[in-house]
C-alpha cells in the first residue's frame, strides 16, 4: 500500500486514510484525487419541461391583472413641480396682502354710488383720500416741538403732554368742512427706546358732531404697524380722549419718560 507523511507530525502513514493515525491532522486530498473521485461520479441528466402554449397568449385582464395606467393616469413631473413652485407664491401672496391691505386702501380708492330714479340713473362719484386737518388742539403740549400738528405732519415727530402720563388727555382735529370720515390710522414713536420710555394711549373715546356716535377703541402696545380704527361718521371736528395709558419703562438704566406721546394719526374720507 502507498505510504505519504504527515506535514504535522512527520509520521509515514498509509495514503488511503483521511487522518493520520500519529497525531490526527487532516491529510487532505490531492488534485488528482479529486479528479479521480469527480469522474467516478454518475452524469445527471437535465430535463426542461416545455412552458403551456397559451401562457400570456390572452390579454391581462384575462389572467385577473391589472390593466397598466396610462400616461394622462400617473402625474407628470412637470405638474408636481409645478405644485412645488405656485403653492408658495400663494402663501406668499397671501401674506403679503394681509400685511399691506391699509397701506392699499390708504391709496385714492373711486368709489362709484349709483342711485336710480324714476326717469333716470345717475352715478354718483365720491374719492376716499386722506383728510388733512385745519387746525387741532391738546389738553397740554411739552412745548411747540411736540405741539398736536405734528401728529399729522407724515415726519416722526410726535406729539406730547406736558409730563401728566396721558392723564385726562385730550385731542381735538378741526377740518375745513364736513368730512364723511370711513377710517383712521394711529402709529405709537418709532423709535424703540422712546417708544418704551414714554406712556402711550391705550383706551380711547372718539367723539364727532354727529349726534349720538362714539367710538371706544383699546390700542395695542406696539409700534411695528399702523392700527386701523372704523369710524364711519360725518362730521368737521373729531375729537380723541385718553382715558388710560400703557405706563413708560426703564431701558438700559434711563429712567422712564412721563410724557404721553403720538406719533401719527390719518384720517381717510370722502368730503
Amino acid at each position: 500500500m502507498e505510504k505519504i507523511e504527515c506535514k504535522a507530525c512527520s509520521a509515514t502513514v498509509d495514503k488511503s486514510i483521511e487522518f493520520c493515525s500519529s497525531c490526527g491532522e487532516w491529510l487532505g486530498l490531492s488534485i488528482k484525487d479529486i479528479e479521480n473521485s469527480d469522474n467516478k461520479k454518475e452524469p445527471q441528466i437535465s430535463r426542461r419541461v416545455r412552458p403551456p402554449e397559451e401562457l400570456l397568449s390572452l390579454p391581462l385582464s384575462n389572467y385577473g391583472a391589472t390593466s397598466l395606467p396610462t400616461r394622462n393616469e400617473v402625474p407628470g413631473i412637470r405638474a408636481v413641480f409645478f405644485l412645488a413652485i405656485i403653492i408658495p407664491l400663494i402663501a406668499a401672496a397671501s401674506y403679503y396682502y394681509n400685511q399691506n391691505i391699509a397701506e392699499e386702501v390708504i391709496e385714492e380708492i373711486q368709489v362709484v354710488e349709483q342711485s336710480t330714479t324714476t326717469s333716470s340713473s345717475t352715478t354718483v362719484q365720491s374719492l376716499l383720500q386722506l383728510q388733512y386737518p385745519f387746525s387741532c388742539s391738546a389738553s397740554s403740549n411739552l412745548g411747540d416741538g411736540w405741539s398736536c400738528e405734528k401728529i399729522y405732519d407724515d415726519e416722526p415727530s410726535s406729539w406730547q403732554d406736558n409730563g401728566s402720563e396721558c392723564a385726562d388727555a385730550t385731542l381735538e382735529f378741526t377740518f375745513s368742512k364736513d368730512i364723511y370720515f370711513q377710517f383712521l390710522t394711529y402709529e405709537n414713536i418709532e423709535d424703540s427706546k422712546s417708544f418704551k420710555r414714554n406712556f402711550k394711549p391705550r383706551d380711547i373715546l372718539i367723539t364727532s358732531e354727529e349726534e349720538g356716535f362714539s367710538i371706544e377703541y383699546e390700542l395695542e402696545n406696539q409700534n411695528t404697524s399702523s392700527q386701523w380704527i372704523d369710524l364711519n361718521t360725518s362730521s368737521s371736528v373729531i375729537t380723541i380722549q385718553i382715558l388710560s395709558a400703557y405706563p413708560g419703562e426703564e431701558v438700559n438704566g434711563a429712567e422712564p419718560f412721563l410724557e404721553c406721546s403720538i406719533q401719527e394719526i390719518t384720517f381717510y374720507g370722502r368730503g
